[in-house]
């Protein structure tokens, strides 16, 4: 199925997520405009980390997003994917 006014975006998992993703990179097609919280859905489910879903942040071309906007995203955007960190 084809998405209307899709562009790709560059997925870049760190850490958990890239153990659970299996890749430490993945191009995929979103619409242009998104929720932050539909981007995250579909980065969960295409990706299988559904074990840390709750503990994901992304972060939009280095800038991290805040749960509650909107995104505009362009052709070529990059997504970081932000699992929980560990340590002390």
């Amino acid at each position: 199925m084809e998405i209307e006014n899709a562009v790709s975006v560059k997925v870049l998992f760190f850490a958990q997520s890239k153990e659970l993703a299996g890749t430490r990179e993945a191009t995929i097609r979103v619409p242009c405009k998104i929720s932050y919280r539909q981007l995250l859905q579909i980065i969960i489910e295409k990706y299988n980390l559904q074990p840390i879903r709750n503990n994901i942040l992304l972060a939009k071309n280095e800038e991290m997003c805040e749960d509650t906007i909107d995104l505009e995203i362009e052709e070529q955007d990059r997504i970081a994917v932000i699992p929980p960190l560990s340590g002390g």
